[in-house]
């Protein structure tokens, strides 16, 4: 009882908060210690203001996220060079945050939640020169999710070690100039990436490592000099999926341990793409569509069980002075199919 009179007493003064017109420098602090607190703050018009948020227990709210036809109430921040910072520390709790100016730091923490129901931390950044971070340790059923809109040069990225089952993470960029990054290191299963970038010389990169059975990535580029990569170590039942649309990019996929897929998609002119696959039972499609492509692809595999083809590939260029190598070891029945026109 104690604890719900607190959180109610919080998030009275949060929401007398919300609305008020912010001076400069201003500052909000919030602690909340027990199970089932909720709070929201809305800061407006604030230069160099702080909003820190710290919750240790379960099923705490921080912010509310969107679902489906429901809006939900994010903690907002309408500022410059301002900051923001989530701290959740237990089971099951959700974190949604949304910042509008320029040169604003957004951070989310999430760790020690071994309820099944999961953690969820969601960011949304407007504007350029923003920085977001969502990190994720230690979790059951986690997921992050990272949107920077219609900005240059912004960078975010999220974190996720050593979480459980289902573990995933979005990210999502508009605008120029962008950096985005996804890595998830030793999690168990069922782990899931997606990264995407719409505008010209964005940045993405995601990285897995040393995550077990069923681990996906995608990244999805649309624009001009871009640079993407993306890379698996040490899991299985892996798949990686890169797509860029425009001029000058280059899409790097490497991945390492067994029963992999790759599909990579290019359109435009003077594009590379790179893949490695090391492990059992490699399996790759490549698509290249405009002028001075080239596509290189090495595999590794073993044949194994009812597995007769380790290796297979299949590479289609379409364009001018384009160049395909495939490098194909380690087993029989291994088939290459390259078709250039």
């Amino acid at each position: 009882m104690m604890h719900a009179r607190k959180s109610l007493l919080s998030l009275a003064v949060l929401v007398a908060l919300s609305g008020a017109a912010m001076a400069d420098n201003s500052t909000v602090n919030t602690t909340q210690d027990g199970s089932s607190n909720a709070l929201n703050v809305d800061q407006q018009g604030a230069t160099q203001s702080t909003v820190n948020i710290n919750q240790k227990g379960s099923q705490n709210t921080a912010g509310i996220p969107a679902a489906g036809r429901y809006s939900g109430a994010a903690i907002s921040q309408t500022a410059t060079y301002s900051t923001l910072n989530i701290n959740q520390n237990g089971a099951y709790n959700s974190a949604a945050a949304k910042q509008s100016g320029n040169n604003n730091s957004g951070v989310i923490t999430q760790s020690g939640g071994s309820y099944t129901l999961g953690q969820s931390a969601t960011l949304d950044q407007s504007s350029a020169y923003n920085t977001a971070t969502i990190g994720q340790q230690s979790n059951t059923r986690t997921s992050a999710s990272i949107t920077q809109g219609n900005g240059n040069n912004n960078t975010a990225s999220t974190s996720q070690t050593g979480n459980n089952t289902i573990v995933s993470a979005a990210l999502t960029q508009s605008g120029n100039y962008n950096l985005g990054a996804i890595s998830q290191q030793g999690n168990q299963s069922n782990v899931a990436a997606s990264l995407s970038q719409t505008g010209n010389a964005n940045t993405g990169t995601v990285s897995q490592q040393n995550s077990r059975i069923y681990t996906s990535a995608s990244l999805q580029q649309n624009g001009n000099n871009n640079l993407g990569n993306v890379q698996q170590s040490g899991a299985t039942n892996s798949t990686a999926t890169a797509t860029q649309r425009g001029d000058y990019n280059t899409a790097s996929l490497y991945q390492s341990g067994d029963s992999h897929d790759a599909y990579v998609q290019q359109r435009g002119d003077n594009n590379y793409a790179y893949s490695t696959q090391t492990g059992s039972y490699n399996e790759e499609s490549l698509l290249q569509t405009g002028n001075n492509n080239r596509a290189t692809v090495s595999q590794t595999g073993s044949s194994s069980g009812y597995f007769s083809a380790a290796n297979v590939v299949g590479v289609t260029q379409s364009g001018n002075n384009m160049v395909a190598n495939v490098s194909q070891s380690g087993g029989g029945g291994n088939v290459a199919a390259v078709y250039q026109h």
